[in-house]
């Protein structure tokens, strides 16, 4: 058994008897996607505050999946992440957080947010997708595969997010500064703590 088919199960297990199959689909849809898209996903039981998915340049990383209230955010966090590597490997756009000047915050951040906004709708637009596909009734869709109020809500938390992006970029700053090295946001203290912990995801 897979880390993800177990890490399933605990949503599964909130499934009616007549709907627990429509999980074993959407385990086979999400791992048919990352494979199609040779997509490495790793993640983290547990990994504090600070994040609940990030792009790295060696990984996509899933944190803290048992502690997701609902399928709908668990699905959510890995579509959101996939978007980014195909942002960055795929589409070409820019990585704010490297090939940016850290000092132009502005710039920087306005990449970032458009980067976010399109992750954000991706991933709403894959469970929307899911929901259609499995034929899931909306009464049951709007309890299982309902998302938290921050992810449903995140279009307009550009000043929160702002807050959150000008103190990984005040640290990745601090770091350059003192000497240290930084080539991607896996080597942000935030991330970097975690890596040896990773667990393979499929």
């Amino acid at each position: 058994m897979s880390n993800f088919s177990r890490l399933l199960g605990q949503f599964k297990e909130q499934f009616p008897d007549e709907f627990k199959s429509k999980v074993d689909i959407i385990e086979k849809f999400v791992v048919d996607y990352i494979n199609k898209n040779k997509i490495t996903i790793k993640f983290l039981n547990s990994c504090g505050t600070g994040f609940s998915g990030v792009r790295t340049k060696e990984q996509v990383i899933i944190c803290s999946p048992m502690n997701m209230r609902t399928i709908g955010d668990f699905l959510y966090t890995i579509f959101h992440e996939i978007r980014h590597e195909k942002q960055i490997r795929d589409i070409k756009m820019d990585n704010p957080l490297t090939d940016y000047d850290l000092e132009d915050f502005e710039k920087l951040y306005n990449q970032y947010w458009e980067m976010e906004l399109d992750a954000d709708q991706f991933a709403k637009n894959m469970i929307a997708k899911l929901v259609i596909k499995l034929e899931i009734p909306i009464w049951f869709a709007k309890g299982q595969f309902n998302l938290s109020h921050y992810i449903e809500q995140y279009p307009s938390m550009s000043k929160s997010v702002q807050m959150s992006l000008r103190s990984i970029v005040d640290t990745i700053r601090h770091i350059k500064k003192s000497g240290g090295e930084f080539n991607d946001i896996q080597d942000h203290p935030m991330v970097k703590t975690h890596i040896e912990r990773l667990e393979n995801f499929i």
